[in-house]
Parts: structure tokens; sequence; C-alpha cells
């Protein structure tokens, strides 16, 4: 009975609510916050400004619903077709676009936001930009860490905020890549995401082929991406793993997985031809092709040319503004600075680290081999791996694989420190 009577309630809610929403294709008057209307039919191309947490939003697509409360939009989201729910409460303005040829919104792995120009220009914002520059050794200062935090900042705002990522570094550590990986591809659900590369070296490229779309300075290089064991590259066999991660990350982000080969090994040769009429390019992975991209002689390495005429990036810029227009946007407009200062705050987290652990592994060094009296040293020890505790906590890669700090040696040492010191007071208070 009480499931007959929730049914019952819920298919009364549901018709209440079909009720207060039009049909396709009949007119309908949306009555704005200012007291003025607009007036068109379902299906209508349209242009919405909107805010949505104090953001100031355009957003162009086809008016599929209206009811009491809302209205739903079908548009760009991210590179995909998607419903926006949009309060009538939140619209400052909403006007018709008639010249729109079809309402399919292109989509595809590498859709650009489709910017809406106004009848005054002037007056038009920029769509707000997330920004976080991603430079030096991956796994050091550059990390998954801030990726998700910009993502979170992001989100605040709605799905479908751009988020840049200027990118500068020669690689680093293999692990934290498909952290950075997998961070990204989760950020690519909601948002679009953007490499800029001044240098994208080994992880750094592979942190760049994951973001929907690439642009690269005209001095910018990506590729090399080599496994190496301290100064020697892996042998094959023991490449394998990394090709075939790399080769995902390609098709993904609808690479060729010879691009992806040829930055590996040497051993992987890549070519491709573009098509005089039609401009579609055809990677090979071989040299057949009439443009090469990688011999035997050296792993792929792009630059902004060959990148950008084979299709690998989407464009060449040198400054914020060129990569503004390139991403169809009237002009650089970043939302706010929080990626630059969550950047700059690790950055200064890693000097000091960089900085601090070494003085205090030197420290270390001298309580331990020095002489004098026992529980003063045994003290000074204590507190040099409490500090160094920190470190592991906060920084644990640079502690571990640059300064070879497992957390469970230190752990074990102050144990046993702490029990010496203690055994020693309790003799002493035996005497």
């Amino acid at each position: 009975m009480k499931n007959r009577f929730i049914n019952k309630i819920v298919m009364c809610v549901l018709a209440v609510s079909f009720a207060s929403i039009a049909i396709a294709g009949t007119s309908v008057e949306i009555r704005l916050k200012n007291g003025s209307a607009w007036r068109g039919e379902l299906n209508d191309n349209v242009v919405v400004q909107f805010v949505d947490q104090n953001l100031q939003i355009e957003f162009k697509g086809q008016l599929v619903k209206t009811a009491k409360m809302y209205i739903v939009v079908e548009g760009d989201i991210a590179g995909e077709l998607k419903e926006k729910v949009i309060y009538k409460g939140d619209i400052r303005s909403i006007q018709s676009l008639s010249d729109l040829v079809s309402a399919n919104l292109p989509r595809n792995n590498k859709a650009k936001s489709q910017a809406v120009s106004s009848s005054s220009p002037d007056d038009q914002e920029s769509r707000g930009i997330f920004f976080l520059p991603l430079k030096g050794p991956v796994g050091e200062t550059l990390r998954h860490n801030e990726i998700e935090m910009i993502g979170k900042e992001a989100d605040k705002y709605g799905p479908g905020q751009i988020i840049v990522f200027q990118i500068k570094s020669n690689g680093g550590f293999v692990f934290e890549s498909e952290f950075i990986t997998e961070a990204i591809w989760d950020l690519k659900k909601r948002h679009r995401v953007i490499a800029w590369i001044e240098k994208a070296i080994s992880a750094g490229c592979s942190t760049a082929m994951a973001c929907d779309e690439i642009y690269m300075m005209t001095e910018g290089i990506a590729g090399s991406v080599t496994t190496v064991m301290g100064k020697t590259a892996v042998s094959e066999k023991e490449a394998q793993p990394g090709i075939d991660f790399l080769v995902r990350v390609a098709k993904e982000a609808g690479h060729s997985e010879h691009i992806a080969r040829s930055m590996k090994l040497r051993k992987y040769l890549c070519s491709y031809d573009v098509d005089p009429e039609t401009g579609e390019v055809t990677i090979y992975g071989d040299l057949s092709g009439e443009f090469i991209l990688s011999d035997e002689k050296s792993n792929l390495c792009f630059n902004s040319d060959n990148a950008l005429h084979c299709g690998f990036s989407d464009g060449t810029a040198d400054t914020k503004d060129e990569l503004a227009n390139l991403l169809d946007l009237p002009r650089w407009n970043e939302v706010n600075d929080y990626g630059r200062k969550i950047a700059k705050r690790w950055t200064n987290t890693v000097e000091k680290a960089i900085d601090r652990i070494p003085r205090l592994l030197a420290r270390r060094g001298y309580w331990k081999t020095g002489s004098g009296d026992a529980e003063v040293r045994i003290g000074a020890l204590i507190r040099i791996d409490l500090e160094l505790l920190k470190w592991i906590d906060v920084a644990p890669l640079i502690a571990e694989y640059k300064f070879g700090l497992p957390r469970e040696i230190i752990e074990r040492e102050l144990k046993e420190l702490r029990k010496t010191l203690a055994d020693m007071k309790k003799a002493k208070r035996r005497r």
C-alpha cells in the first residue's frame, strides 16, 4: 500500500511537471527578471546570457524545453552536444539566432567551444579561462594534485569551462605521469582542457597529449617520450608497458598510435601524407609518406611547424591573446588567479624541501657520528627524524626518490631512538 501511494504521488508530480513544459514547435514566452520578455518557438537557436556563481556566461544552442522555473538549451559542452538547464531567475538576456543553418553544433575529439558574437562586440565579455602553469620535473613541481585542484575550482562555475595548462617540462617520473593523465581524463568529462606547449618532453608530452587540444609556441617542442632507468634507456621489453600506455593516451585524444610508438623507440618510424583536396592527414608507421616525422636515428619530437601541418597541434600561439583568438574567444580573460597561486605555492614548497632536506640529512649524519652526551645526541636525532617525516608527508616524491627517504626507514629509526632514550632515562632514575 505504501509503495502504491508513493507511486501515485510521483505520477502526479510528473504530470504537473510535464504539463508546465512547452511542447516542441509551439510558441513560447520567457519573462526575464528585468521585466522584459523573449518570444519565440521551441527548437529556435538562441544565445542566452546568464549568471552562474557570479560569473556572466554566454551559451549558444537550441531551445528544447521551457518550464515555469527553467529552460533547457542543447549546445556544445566540453566538445559534446548536451542539455544545459538554466534557471529563469539567472537569465540576463536571450535572443534568437535565425542565421544558424543547423542546430547541430560541432562535436568531435577536438571540438572548440563556439564563441558567440553580439551586435556590440565592445560590450561582449570573454569566456573565462582557468589558467595553470605546469612547469618543471614531472613528479616534483609538475604533479596531478594541482590539476585536480584547478578542476574543482572550475567545477564551481558549472560544466564546460576552459582550462589552459601552460607546459614547460623535460619529463620526470613515469608513475606520476599516469596519475596526471588520469586526472586530465577526468577533467575532460566536464570541461574543455587545453595544452599550451613551450616545451613538453617525455612525461611532459604525455601530459599534453591527454588534453582535448594542443597549441604550441613558435619555438615549442614536444615528444621524445623515452623511458630511462638512471641515465640509460630501458630495453624494448621493459618499455612495452609505457608504449602501451602512450598508445592509449594518443588514441583517446584522436592521435595516431604511430605517433606514440615513434616517440617511445627509434625502431618505430613515422611519416604522413596530406590529401591536396580535402587536407586530410594520413599517418603511417613507416617512411612511405611524403612527409617524414621520425626515422630510425631518433625518437619523434615535434616542432610547431610539423606539429601543425600533420594535425598533432591545433595552432601556434606565443601570447595569451593569440591563444585566446585560436580558442575562438574575444580576448584572454582569466576567471581568477587560483591556478597561478597553487602552482606558485607548490613550487615554493618544493624549493624549501630541496633546500631543507639535505641540511637535515647532514645534521643527522653529524649527530650519529659525533661524540658527547648520548641523551643530547639521541634527542637531536629524534627532532631531525620528526622533521624529515614532515617533509615526507608534504613532498613524498622528492623525499623518497630525490633523497632516498622511505617513510618506513625513518619511522623505524625514530621508534628505536625513542626506546633507547626512554631506557636511558629509566636507568638514570634507578641510580
